[in-house]
């Protein structure tokens, strides 16, 4: 890709029209540099402006500042790539469209024609875009210079490393995988953290109990309760057997009290048959012949009657009471037979009921063992969870620790090109400082992190102010020489870059663009302010200031009037 022309719908809009090969300069001048009008320079001459403009072309976001100080203009970026002429033409009414070539498409499909086109990115490698790489030869923003590695503000390091190894022919699979590894890695021991944390959820599967000894517990009494179901024999006339056996135990108990009565009556009737009168006739009148009492015949005979009448009433209550006697023990032996009838009945009962049991006694068994089993799973569930993210966490370990030896072998078998991109970049920044240290390193890094390699592009003392501009430069030239997965052939720089160059080394810089794309056929592009131009001019002859700088300016934009800035108009954009 060459960048060929800017132009716009508008006549004031000072067209630019690029050197297809070489250098091509845009200056800006002042026209009293002694002075400064910011009131009349809110946009500057329009060097920054240029930069988002070709971006603008190349399908960037919409920009809604430019939508509203310049709504009605339209802009044309023509371009080349690998021999065929483009056309790109964007309007700021309608900036999610663009007109490729005559064919109106909306962003998407111009990006992916870019990206076709462009670069060569590997098929299932997510981060990679036209837009994010070509960023790489166009740095976007004043941010874009803080460092080589970085074209924005707020560039995630896996993102520039990953651009980075397309343009420098690293394996960017390598760099891809680590990332999504340490990633999933991230997120398992994040998820087991929050798991074995809270308490919520652990209270939830635990009770804030110990798993490990809960489970022996539960598991004991499971195995007791499906022993104690499996002998289970639930009666569907559990509560009538149940109701019989009472009433069997009501009776047998009557019957029992029964029993203790007729013994008592039967053993009182004994003892009242064992009773016999102490005095008889005869021995009541010997006692009182002893004392010198005489009964005459009358009362002898009377005495003699009541006698016999006492013997005869004796007699029938022996009688009586052996009648009676007679009957209670055959009382006794019915209520003795009752009581045993009872009893077996009873036996019977209980024996049935002591097999069988009731339906609901059955459920509720049934119901305590499944809410152990129930409780022994959701355990085991918690249980499995942690280890489930355990292992997946060693899987990723050992992943990772794999692909670091992949990594390994790759810096091994690419030696050659790890040593040729280092060459390039040490050629360009030796130019510059011949006895200064400097490299272009990749690493292996294998720490507990998302980043692949650690590709460091070093000039020594580089954080000195313009070392650090200069390592920008040689670093974007080693990407453009290199040309590795890309098919881009040019360079912008904005003014920025060269501010706190030093005028010997910006001499430099600007001869070295000179040759490098003569001899290697591609375009430099740079917005250049004159008074970088006249810091260098002594370090040169006449004919080498007009050879590398004047005979390269394309167009010079001055702060005169608003006629001589970019747009032709005075516009406050920010």
């Amino acid at each position: 890709m060459r960048l060929i022309s800017l132009t716009a719908n508008k006549d004031t809009f000072h067209p630019l029209k690029f050197r297809e090969k070489g250098v091509s300069y845009i200056v800006a001048r002042q026209k009293n540099p002694e002075q400064s009008d910011k009131g009349k320079t809110t946009n500057g001459v329009g060097k920054s402006l240029i930069v988002t403009l070709i971006h603008f072309c190349l399908g960037s976001n919409e920009n809604e500042k430019l939508a509203k100080a310049i709504p009605d203009w339209e802009f044309t970026l023509t371009f080349e790539i690998e021999g065929v002429r483009h056309s790109a033409i964007r309007n700021l009414k309608k900036q999610d469209q663009i007109k490729l070539d005559g064919v109106e498409m909306n962003l998407t499909k111009y990006r992916d024609f870019l990206e076709t086109n462009s670069f060569d990115i590997p098929q299932n490698i997510g981060g990679l875009s036209f837009r994010s790489l070509i960023k790489r030869f166009v740095r976007p923003s004043k941010e874009s210079y803080n460092l080589f590695d970085s074209v924005a503000s707020v560039e995630p390091p896996f993102a520039r490393l990953l651009n980075m190894s397309l343009l420098l022919g690293v394996d960017v699979g390598l760099v891809h995988e680590k990332h999504r590894l340490k990633k999933d890695k991230d997120r398992v021991e994040a998820y087991l953290l929050n798991l074995e944390k809270d308490t919520i959820f652990k209270n939830f599967f635990t009770k804030d109990k110990d798993v490990d000894s809960e489970l022996l517990d539960l598991d004991e009494k499971i195995k007791k309760f499906e022993e104690d179901l499996g002998k289970f024999q639930v009666a569907e006339d559990y509560h009538e057997i149940e109701a019989k056996a009472n009433d069997a135990r009501r009776r047998l108990q009557l019957a029992s009290n029964q029993t203790i009565i007729v013994q008592n009556t039967i053993e009182h009737i004994q003892a009242s048959l064992k009773i016999t009168p102490d005095l008889s006739a005869d021995r009541i009148e010997k006692l009182y012949a002893e004392v010198g009492i005489v009964f005459p015949e009358s009362v002898k005979h009377t005495l003699g009657s009541v006698m016999k009448f006492h013997s005869d009433l004796i007699k029938n209550r022996v009688i009586r009471l052996e009648g009676e006697l007679q009957k209670l023990v055959a009382q006794m032996k019915r209520i003795d037979q009752e009581r045993s009838n009872f009893g077996e009945e009873l036996d019977g009962h209980l024996k049935y009921l002591g097999a069988h049991s009731a339906l609901e006694v059955f459920l509720n068994l049934s119901k305590v063992l499944s809410d152990c089993k129930s409780q022994a799973s959701r355990l085991r569930e918690y249980k499995k969870l942690l280890e489930t993210y355990r292992n997946e966490i060693q899987n990723l370990k050992v992943a990772l620790a794999q692909e670091t030896i992949k990594a390994e072998t790759f810096l091994q078998n690419n030696a050659a090109l790890i040593t040729a991109n280092t060459a390039v970049f040490r050629g360009f920044a030796k130019k510059f400082y011949p006895d200064v240290p400097s490299g272009l390193s990749v690493v292996n890094n294998d720490g507990d992190n998302q980043i692949r390699f650690e590709i460091v592009a070093k000039i020594q003392s580089d954080g000195s102010d313009g070392i650090n501009e200069v390592k920008i430069f040689c670093f974007d030239m080693t990407l453009l020489k290199l040309g590795f997965r890309n098919r881009v052939r040019f360079i912008f720089h904005d003014s920025r870059l060269f501010s706190d160059v030093d005028a010997r080394q910006l001499a430099s810089l600007f001869k070295i663009v000179s040759e490098e794309t003569e001899t290697n056929d591609l375009q430099y592009i740079a917005t250049v302010n004159e008074d970088q131009i006249k810091s260098v001019e002594p370090y040169y002859t006449a004919e080498e200031l007009k050879m590398i700088i004047n005979d390269n300016v394309i167009h010079t934009l001055t702060d005169e009037n608003a006629a001589a800035k970019l747009l032709g108009i005075q516009v406050d954009i920010d």
